[in-house]
């Protein structure tokens, strides 16, 4: 009665746990097919509310004439308009420095001494010397002057026939060794000369004075350096004549290069101080390229007025120079080259057609294709390009008139 009690048990346990299972089963199964309902709709909703290319508007421009500016774009940098170089011609050590940086000098001033103890003592040593040779060019007048009076003597002597032949051509060699000692004491006193003259210069060259009236843009040495100038002239300072006018020399590129001529007027913009311009105006353009990644450029140099001084060497800049201008000419944006509408879907249509917004396919033309708005409809024309000046391009030929209205953008109604 017992085991038979137990079984029942069993049997309604193992009943309860299967109808668990199936239940777990059946909550799975509802939670997967409700999500799938759920993305269906959201898809269908975009699909639906997706923009139609039949609300396109047109962003048009009606061709019309005007002036245009044409201009040349170019970067470079400021520099003064004449730098000169300070350097050396003496080793030695430096004693004094009396400039610095962004110091006004003028002609002849001091900016800097060198050690002279050595320099002074070689030049006592050659005008010592040349006081020996000056008084070896008395000597040797004294014994010219011996030897002439000797030789007048026994030449005397001669035509009276009381001395030999022998004597008065020993006078006469006698005579000549004295002129000859007293060439070479001459000689010796112009060597002399120019060893005091050499000696002086190198004493005055220890002195470093500045060439021109300007300001001092670098310093390159201190008081205590010791300057070599065995193999070349090391520079002490770095001079500018003077900064209230300089030049900007810019690297134009030559596409360019033939628009750009002497004369023409220029603004430059430096980023020191941004939404300024400054004027310039073209000095000349040099004739011999520069190359670079090859790229060919020209470097061209501007006159700058810097009265205020506010630039400084080095200041980048970017130019603008007006190469030209066209008057009255028929013109067309630039942005309507670089449109070009989309193509509608060829299909019948329906829930799952492609959106006519996102349609594929390329019309874009040539570089100088256009679209007109004619009859509500965009209609590509190819057209005739002229000069530029960064907006606009000028049209010269006669596929467009003035008034055509050219397609820019577009812009679509969003509706459900």
């Amino acid at each position: 009665m017992q085991q038979g009690e137990e079984t029942s048990r069993q049997e309604m346990a193992d009943e309860v746990n299967r109808v668990i299972r199936s239940e777990r089963k059946r909550g799975r199964t509802s939670r997967v097919i409700g999500l799938l309902v759920l993305l269906a709709l959201v898809a269908i909703a975009g699909w639906w509310l997706w923009p139609d290319d039949g609300e396109v508007q047109w962003q048009t421009h009606s061709l019309d004439r005007g002036d245009m500016v044409l201009t040349a774009t170019a970067t470079g940098s400021l520099e003064p308009k004449s730098e000169v170089s300070v350097g050396a011609e003496i080793s030695g050590l430096i004693t004094q420095v009396m400039v610095d940086e962004n110091d006004q000098v003028t002609e002849g001033e001091v900016l800097a001494l060198f050690e002279t103890d050595e320099l002074e003592v070689a030049l006592e040593q050659a005008e010592a010397q040349l006081a020996l040779s000056r008084a070896s060019v008395a000597e040797a007048e004294a014994t010219l002057e011996e030897a002439r009076v000797d030789e007048r003597r026994i030449s005397a002597l001669r035509e009276r026939g009381t001395t030999a032949q022998a004597e008065l051509d020993a006078a006469v060699a006698a005579r000549k060794r004295a002129e000859a000692k007293l060439a070479y004491a001459r000689a010796s006193v112009r060597q002399a000369e120019a060893s005091v003259l050499q000696a002086r210069t190198r004493l005055e060259k220890a002195v470093i004075t500045s060439p021109i009236n300007g300001v001092v843009l670098q310093r390159s040495i201190e008081p205590g350096n010791t300057v070599a100038a065995s193999f070349q002239t090391p520079v002490l300072f770095l001079l500018a004549e003077d900064l209230t006018a300089m030049e900007l020399h810019v690297s134009m590129d030559e596409a360019d290069v033939g628009l750009v001529e002497a004369g023409q007027k220029a603004t430059f913009t430096v980023d020191a101080w941004s939404g300024r311009e400054f004027s310039a105006e073209v000095l000349k353009v040099h004739l011999y390229p520069a190359v670079e990644n090859n790229v060919v450029t020209y470097t061209t140099v501007l006159s700058v007025d810097n009265s205020e001084g506010l630039l400084k060497p080095g200041m980048t800049a970017t130019a603008t120079i007006e190469t030209g201008r066209r008057e009255g000419v028929l013109r067309v944006p630039n942005m309507a080259f670089r449109f070009t509408p989309p193509t509608t879907d060829g299909g019948s249509g329906g829930l799952f057609s492609h959106p006519a917004a996102r349609a594929g396919g390329n019309r874009a033309g040539p570089s100088n294709t256009v679209w007109v708005l004619r009859d509500g409809e965009p209609a590509r024309v190819v057209v005739q390009t002229g000069a530029s000046d960064g907006r606009y391009t000028e049209l010269p030929g006669d596929e467009l008139a003035e008034g055509d209205q050219v397609i820019t953008g577009m812009q679509a109604a969003v509706t459900p």
